[in-house]
């Protein structure tokens, strides 16, 4: 009776053998010589199974890291002014801070342009920052407009142009700007474009196949179906990336793209920033962001854009503990 009773409660966990038909495109971000000038190259997707259902023998992987910086900072939390100082005045300085002390392996530059583009906002300011960010530094880069439908493809369009050759990412093509510019903006200077979504399949879906009617091909496309912050929809953002997932796996070609993740989103959220609330706000704020990282990291995005310095020295500091190597998708040539 001892020993039935012992079997009964010693189950055997084994994992179930599914088997997709799908497969996850591989997208390169970046081109080394003699195409282009990186160091290396981030290499995204290449997945055919669900996270952490593959072989369970096999070493877990980290998601690559890249860092936010900004060209006219804006709405930056004072637990990340205060980490950053006078970085902030200069977003290569900036993006340099991240690469050597922090870990990035790429890097964002957003554009906060105003409606009238004055001064370093200009159309050739643009292009200037875009270039000096490529001759300066040499890791893969990402690209993103201005939070405004009518701003972004002009200035997406001046980036492409001035970083022909390095296979950027461009960010982002959404329903509601004109995402055919940037769509030819990316296929004319050889770039990759990020497709962005409000956490709606239909829409991620719709878009997709848009853009991949213009002419560009599947292993230039990345997805974001966005990131809402913890206590701000995180669990749809989670849902919904499992749920292109799976679809991908089974067969929907049209989903078939890897998963870019913005975890510096979650610095949105008036908890990471409010003062009087739950304990430290320097400590708080870094685990608003630490937890919508690992959130996403396990929806299975294998790109994570994070802002807060202390936050990715963290981040990879915990991926070491739980025994995840290094990105195999960082190539050096």
């Amino acid at each position: 009776m001892g020993e039935d009773l012992y079997r009964l409660l010693s189950p055997r966990f084994e994992l179930p053998p599914t088997q997709y038909v799908g497969r996850v495109t591989q997208v390169r971000i970046g081109n080394a010589s003699p195409e282009g000038t990186r160091a290396y190259v981030i290499l995204l997707g290449g997945a055919k199974n669900l996270p952490f259902f593959d072989d369970p023998s096999k070493t877990g992987v980290r998601p690559s890291l890249a860092m936010q910086v900004q060209a006219r900072p804006d709405n930056i939390p004072t637990t990340v002014s205060t980490a950053l100082g006078d970085l902030m005045n200069d977003p290569v300085e900036w993006a340099r801070f991240c690469i050597k002390e922090c870990g990035a392996e790429a890097v964002q530059l957003k554009f906060n342009v105003k409606a009238k583009m004055d001064g370093d906002g200009t159309l050739e300011g643009i292009k200037g920052l875009s270039r000096r960010l490529v001759e300066e530094l040499d890791v893969p880069l990402i690209f993103s407009g201005p939070d405004s439908k009518e701003l972004e493809p002009p200035v997406l369009e001046a980036v492409a142009s001035a970083t022909r050759g390095e296979r950027v990412l461009l960010a982002s093509a959404r329903l509601d700007n004109d995402y055919e510019r940037i769509a030819k903006a990316a296929i004319t200077n050889g770039h990759v474009v990020l497709a962005s979504s409000d956490c709606d399949p239909p829409s991620q879906k719709m878009l997709n196949d848009r853009l991949l009617d213009i002419g560009l091909s599947k292993d230039q496309l990345v997805i974001d179906p966005t990131t809402a912050a913890l206590g701000y929809g995180l669990e749809y953002s989670l849902s919904i990336t499992e749920q292109i997932r799976l679809n991908a796996l089974k067969g929907d070609r049209s989903l078939q793209m890897p998963v870019a993740a913005f975890p510096a989103s979650s610095w949105t959220a008036r908890e990471a920033n409010l003062e009087g609330l739950c304990g430290d706000l320097y400590s708080r704020g870094l685990i608003w962001e630490l937890t919508t990282a690992i959130a996403m990291f396990l929806a299975g995005a294998e790109l994570l854009v994070m802002l807060h310095p202390e936050a990715v020295r963290r981040f990879r500091l915990l991926m070491g503990e739980a025994g995840f190597s290094e990105p195999p998708t960082v190539k050096k040539e």
